[in-house]
């Protein structure tokens, strides 16, 4: 299962960087801009800074594993909030290389495509596994929470 879990966080950042780039040429994907309600603050260097800024927050994140990327930085990690281990699935992107618009596409592929919940602030985001404990993760980090969009809503 949780092999799984990871594959899948892949292709949901996959199919979120698909678009990314510095011009969009024609015929390809509309760009999706970062929701306005996500802060710009904070940044994070790496997926560790915001497993360390959990901690900061009151949640403390143990490391479940790490993903090989080229985008910035990803790891999953385990939180015990409210007496339940909540899994969450951080990626980091690299402003001097993606745009907020980048990251936008990334965090819609995870809403639209995978209906999942998003924590983002910066330029970073989360899954968090349990949606109704997005809230504490959100405060923790002093983001926001992104619910799935269009039909079908799940996680």
């Amino acid at each position: 299962m949780k092999k799984t879990s990871f594959v899948l966080a892949a292709l949901v950042l996959a199919v979120g960087l698909t678009a990314c780039g510095p011009t969009e040429t024609k015929g390809s994907r509309p760009r999706t801009p970062m929701p306005s309600s996500v802060p710009t603050e904070p940044v994070f260097a790496t997926a560790d800074d915001v497993m360390e800024a959990m901690g900061d927050g009151g949640l403390e994140c143990r490391l479940l594993r790490r993903a090989r990327a080229n985008f910035g930085s990803g790891l999953d990690c385990v939180a015990e909030i409210m007496g339940t281990e909540v899994e969450n699935e951080i990626q980091v992107l690299d402003p001097a290389r993606f745009s907020r618009d980048d990251i936008g596409d990334s965090i819609a592929a995870g809403r639209e495509v995978y209906k999942h919940t998003i924590v983002a602030a910066g330029n970073w985001f989360i899954w968090v596994r349990y949606p109704v404990f997005a809230p504490q993760v959100a405060k923790a980090l002093k983001g926001v929470v992104l619910p799935p969009t269009g039909q079908g809503q799940r996680s």
